[in-house]
């Protein structure tokens, strides 16, 4: 009897854990500060304001780009700053938010970036994920990972 209890007892315990990681709709004012970041996050890129992007960006910051490398939050700033490269405005889409305890929000979206590289233009759509995590009082991007997708189709 006493093994049923103790398994019973560590199935209440994980049970409860799991359900405070658990995703849930996000609190309204949560949703709104992190999509308000994510579109500054949006024009800071295209106005090259790295000090915007280096406030919001946590000091480990990690960015999985769509060939599979990684980059810092450093090799990050550098890339935005870059004189070779242009990016026209552009709008996530398609934008979901889940939040996971009091601290950690994932947002989940895709958008169409065009602009140009070495004055040769481009044109690329890429799903994303951004997770946001609440350090001392503020919201910072921990990690963002984009994959890309297949270029629209023409009607």
């Amino acid at each position: 009897m006493r093994p049923i209890l103790v398994l019973l007892c560590s199935l209440f315990v994980f049970s409860a854990f799991a359900q405070r990681g658990a995703p849930r709709p996000p609190e309204p004012k949560v949703a709104q500060q992190v999509l308000q970041l994510e579109r500054r996050w949006n024009e800071a890129i295209v106005s090259r304001d790295t000090a915007f992007i280096s406030g919001l960006l946590a000091p480990d910051f990690l960015h999985v780009a769509a060939d599979g490398s990684v980059n810092d939050k450093k090799t990050v700033l550098l890339a935005v700053s870059n004189p070779n490269s242009v990016i026209n405005p552009f709008q996530s889409q398609d934008v979901r938010v889940r939040q996971y305890g009091n601290n950690t929000v994932v947002l989940t979206g895709w958008y169409l970036q065009t602009g140009t590289w070495l004055s040769q233009p481009f044109a690329l759509r890429l799903r994303y994920t951004d997770v946001f995590v609440k350090l001392r009082g503020r919201w910072h991007a921990v990690s963002t990972q984009v994959a890309l997708l297949p270029a629209a189709r023409k009607s």
